[in-house]
């Protein structure tokens, strides 16, 4: 297997990180690295193979025509794209429109991240999925979610995590619900579809309940399961919660809610997806303040980075975000969705005086970049809960307590190498290696302020 191949083996399977190990252990002696070639923070770095340790540690980016960012459309392929708001794959079933964002074609069968919009009454009947772990993240206006058990009224910008086995449905409770439903695995895409048509757009249909036969074959084809109501629910509860638990199981969270740190706030951990994936809002400002004069209070963004081993996507909830994707300078307003799959190039720069986007991480092994193993401000949250807008100042390198240097390779080795990621490996974050393409003028513009 070329040097390539290992590379792109790697980027769609973490777990052969593990298996590497055990192969070298029962005889694959001629791949065993000696220990120049692994730095000394490896694990079992008597026995990590050679090509191994170089994969994880210096990883090259996906370039050229292949990196190039597709806008506007579903790409049918695992690449770097954007889809504006209510774009996608449009389907009507019972009292809803659903529009697809990211497939699984589009995610190589990991994820599918897809939207529901319906008018008040619209209602999805109790259920549960086998072996997929969903989360909502509420759009606009206001539904009712049974969450095991139990009724929450929730609005815009709360949050419901919904690991496999667990009872839940909702119900629109305004003509302008809204919700995005992310779900692991390749299954909960296919039972939603088989219970309605395609459609041309992403106007909601009159409010009529999903056809008995529609969710027989939604159980058929996909991971759903229909859990018949045995007792009277009451009246919902509205959500106010703020703590983020650090176990597993179903929870919900107010807007705003979650731990913090810095200006990015946890919504689930690996506690709560069991390492499949993390959700955290990053929220800040693109515009200096009257009272500084030096811009300290900007939180400015991320300049090109990549990642070998987990793709991270984006969801624009307020403001603007100046996404990066391979020179192209992308805006990323409310609604709109960016994936990054492993070693493509990307970054951020905030726009407005107050932005916040929502961002999928999976799998979770990035954790410790954002916490250092330590513990963050749990239900304290950012400007969305009554506080300030976190600001640079506030973003103190939780690894080593000291601020972090200036951009570029010596920055993300040094973050790099900080701390082990979930996995056992130094973090997954590179600065690129190979020559970036043309900048975007608004680009650069963002990038001098």
């Amino acid at each position: 297997m070329s040097a390539w191949d290992r590379r792109q083996f790697l980027a769609h399977s973490a777990g052969l990180i593990a298996a590497a190990g055990a192969l070298d252990a029962i005889g694959g002696g001629s791949m065993r690295a000696s220990a120049a070639n692994v730095p000394p923070n490896m694990p079992n770095s008597g026995l990590a193979p050679e090509w191994l340790a170089d994969n994880v540690l210096h990883p090259v980016e996906v370039s050229g025509p292949d990196a190039e960012a597709i806008v506007g459309r579903l790409p049918g392929s695992r690449h770097l794209y954007l889809l504006p708001e209510g774009k996608g794959e449009h389907h009507q079933l019972g009292g809803f429109s659903l529009t697809r964002m990211a497939r699984p074609i589009e995610t190589g069968g990991i994820y599918e991240f897809m939207s529901f919009a319906g008018r008040s009454g619209a209602a999805m009947p109790r259920h549960l999925h086998r072996g997929s772990h969903t989360f909502i993240y509420v759009m606009g206006g206001e539904i009712e979610l049974d969450l095991d058990g139990r009724l929450w009224h929730m609005k815009r910008a709360d949050f419901a995590n919904i690991p496999p086995g667990v009872a839940h449905g909702w119900t629109m409770r305004s003509d302008d619900a809204s919700f995005a439903l992310w779900s692991m695995n390749d299954r909960v895409g296919a039972a939603f579809i088989a219970m309605g048509l395609p459609s041309e757009g992403p106007e909601p249909p009159s409010n009529e309940p999903i056809a008995p036969e529609r969710l027989a074959d939604a159980a058929f084809v996909g991971d759903f399961m229909l859990i018949p109501e045995s007792v009277a629910r009451g009246e919902p509860t509205r959500v106010s919660n703020l703590l983020l638990p650090f176990r597993p199981g179903a929870y919900v969270l107010a807007d705003g809610g979650g731990e913090r740190f810095g200006y990015n706030t946890f919504l689930a951990k690996n506690a709560n997806s069991n390492g499949q994936f993390l959700v955290i809002t990053s929220e800040g400002s693109g515009v200096a303040r009257p009272n500084d004069p030096f811009g300290m209070g900007v939180s400015r963004g991320v300049g090109p980075h990549f990642h070998a081993r987990h793709t991270e996507n984006f969801f624009g909830i307020d403001g603007e975000t100046l996404t990066w994707a391979y020179g192209k300078a992308v805006p990323l307003r409310r609604g709109d969705f960016l994936q990054a799959p492993p070693r493509n190039m990307h970054g951020f720069h905030w726009v407005e005086s107050y932005n916040r986007f929502l961002g999928l991480l999976t799998p979770g092994i990035f954790e410790p970049f954002f916490t250092g193993g330590k513990a963050g401000q749990n239900g304290v949250g950012g400007r969305s809960a009554g506080g300030e807008i976190p600001t640079v100042t506030s973003m103190i390198n939780q690894h080593h307590g000291a601020a972090p240097g200036p951009p570029g390779g010596d920055f993300y080795m040094a973050m790099m190498m900080s701390v082990r990621g979930a996995d056992g490996y130094p973090l997954d974050v590179h600065n690129h290696t190979l020559p970036l393409p043309p900048q975007d003028d608004l680009w650069v513009q963002a990038e001098r302020g």
